[in-house]
């Protein structure tokens, strides 16, 4: 049997990060990524999307091609995070070309892959199997077309040597709305990232309606105001519906939204990753790599963010402990301590070394 030499990712290496566009200073103009000032929705030109930095970078994949007289093979590449290839392997299968992109790699993992080729049915030459590390810097963004500002809460670094789980819960714009998810769209969520909860932050006069097949994912509706309307009455309800979806397990993985995912979104994602410790420096980074995406500059300077952090003042004695605030918050509008001690438990893991981020 013939051999194929694998070329790349390289047998140890570590990925560059898995994004194509990091935040930009103020001199890069970050302010202009917002097509009609200030976030609206009422976008008369939807190619607007073609300005969206909020997109991955994929992992290039490379071999040798079979010698000339096996011009008719196809080839499969296996792809998995175990040596034997055995726990939830990725095959890519009847590939005619020696090389692949392939997206939503996890981010900071060790993974490990081979190649064969086929003549038909007949495997007439493999490789061997190679490992390599994705990089561990964050965000682990997720292309979908249609839909804009998309990433894995996941694989950020908390205290006590620990990272959040990825693959649980993402954020992301509206699906159904100015922006439209796609067939492909529709493909990776409810298929590749096998979304089982979709939870809408809209109002009703948002047109807040399931856009995922409803067979395969529950629709909640849970609308909210962001920022320091966390301690409006009117808004506890949504916010405590936001935070009892989350300590169900039954519910995973979950997508929220709102409509850019940038104020709602942005308001959940960060109560979200305080309470499970984040650190303030990633909570304020978090928060405004939406900048990146086509709804403006978001800055923890902003009046907005400003108001969201003193509204958590009274929940805790130091202004530092941001996850001491949250949680006592959350308790204060209904959540109990076993809810919030299941969404730790969810979605906190042990973490390995860091790998080039």
């Amino acid at each position: 049997m013939d051999s194929i030499e694998l070329l790349e990712p390289a047998n140890g290496a570590v990925t560059e990060p898995l994004q194509r566009h990091h935040l930009p200073t103020d001199s890069d103009g970050a302010g202009d990524l917002d097509p009609v000032g200030g976030g609206a929705r009422a976008w008369e030109n939807l190619q607007v999307v073609a300005m969206d930095r909020s997109v991955p970078k994929p992992v290039t994949f490379a071999w040798t091609r079979l010698p000339w007289r096996w011009r008719s093979v196809t080839y499969d590449l296996t792809l998995a995070t175990t040596p034997t290839l055995d726990q939830n392997p990725i095959v890519l299968r009847d590939l005619s070309k020696p090389t692949i992109e392939v997206w939503h790699l996890f981010i900071g993992t060790p993974y490990y892959w081979t190649v064969r080729a086929r003549h038909g049915q007949e495997v007439v030459a493999e490789s061997p199997v190679w490992r390599f590390v994705t990089n561990s810097l964050p965000p682990r963004w997720i292309r979908v077309p249609g839909v804009t500002n998309v990433r894995d809460l996941g694989g950020w670094p908390l205290p006590h040597n620990r990272r959040v789980r990825q693959g649980l819960v993402y954020r992301s714009s509206e699906m159904n709305g100015n922006l439209r998810v796609t067939p492909r769209g529709r493909q990776v969520l409810e298929d590749e990232l096998r979304i089982r909860t979709d939870l809408d932050l809209r109002g009703e006069h948002e047109g807040a309606a399931p856009a995922l097949d409803p067979v395969k994912v529950r629709w909640i509706h849970a609308p909210i105001s962001p920022y320091d309307c966390i301690c409006d009455v009117a808004f506890a309800e949504g916010y405590r519906r936001i935070f009892e979806t989350f300590a169900d397990p039954a519910n995973y993985p979950i997508l929220f939204h709102c409509v850019g995912g940038a104020d709602r979104g942005g308001t959940v994602a960060f109560l979200l990753n305080a309470l499970l410790g984040k650190s303030r420096e990633h909570l304020i980074r978090d928060y405004e790599l939406t900048t990146l995406s086509v709804w403006g500059e978001r800055s923890w300077t902003s009046e907005q963010f400003l108001s969201l952090l003193e509204v958590l003042k009274p929940f805790g004695g130091d202004p530092q402990d941001l996850t001491r605030q949250v949680e006592h918050y959350l308790l204060s509008i209904g959540l109990s301590p076993a809810a919030l001690a299941e969404i730790r438990k969810r979605l906190i893991t042990e973490s390995p070394a860091p790998h080039g981020g």
